[in-house]
């Protein structure tokens, strides 16, 4: 049943947010959150942290600097409703406040590789698009895991024009990557993860150099 305080399409994102959070998809490369789930010895995780991460913030109304200790503990409880009622891969503490994976993590640089083999990174796209409108574009044509948008090499408040998005299989990214795609008038340019990243790096590296002594961090 879902709770009085989050209508369904909130509880949904609820628990499809939180379940991300903790995926294979996410977890190795997030070492914000891949910290306290090593050190914790039950591998749980505040709920109320999680809480108040970003996006959680946005489906839940809360103020953009909520922090862990601010969020209402009404709120952690509808969430841990969610979790504990619909979840089939995360666990709950007994009282509620805690969350983690029901199974456990893998070697981080395994999973990268694995999910590098089955990502893929493309372009252009416009710069105030939304993730959830690269997922309904690709998922036309393949199951897809995640997408990521990441930031510009010189204004990190800004995307990059480059969408990564993640599939469910290998195969698949393999065919995409051989498509002609065409999203809003654009023809897409498609590579694999690897090549792109090589080519931010030298980006990143570039940018260095021009900034010597300018105070780059």
């Amino acid at each position: 049943m879902v709770s009085k305080f989050l209508e369904e399409a909130k509880a949904c994102s609820v628990l499809r947010q939180v379940e991300f959070y903790f995926s294979d998809s996410n977890l190795p490369r997030d070492g914000f959150l891949r910290r306290p789930v090593e050190e914790n010895q039950d591998g749980l995780v505040s709920l109320a942290l999680i809480c108040s991460f970003g996006r959680m913030r946005s489906i839940l109304g809360l103020d953009h600097d909520t922090k862990p200790e601010s969020v209402p503990a009404g709120i952690v409880d509808v969430v841990s409703e969610v979790l504990k009622s619909r979840s089939t891969i995360l666990r709950m503490s007994e009282d509620g406040k805690k969350v983690g994976r029901i199974s456990e993590l893998l070697k981080p640089e395994e999973l990268i590789e694995q999910l590098d083999s089955r990502t893929i990174a493309t372009s252009p796209f416009p710069y105030d698009i939304t993730l959830e409108d690269v997922e309904a574009f690709f998922s036309k044509l393949a199951k897809v895991n995640s997408v990521r948008l990441p930031k510009n090499v010189s204004d990190k408040r800004y995307f990059c024009g480059t969408a990564h998005i993640e599939f469910s299989e290998k195969d698949d990214a393999k065919k995409i990557l051989e498509e002609n795609l065409v999203f809003a008038g654009a023809e897409l340019v498609l590579k694999p993860k690897k090549e792109y990243d090589a080519e931010r790096e030298k980006q990143i590296e570039e940018h260095k150099k021009k900034n010597t002594g300018k105070g780059y961090r």
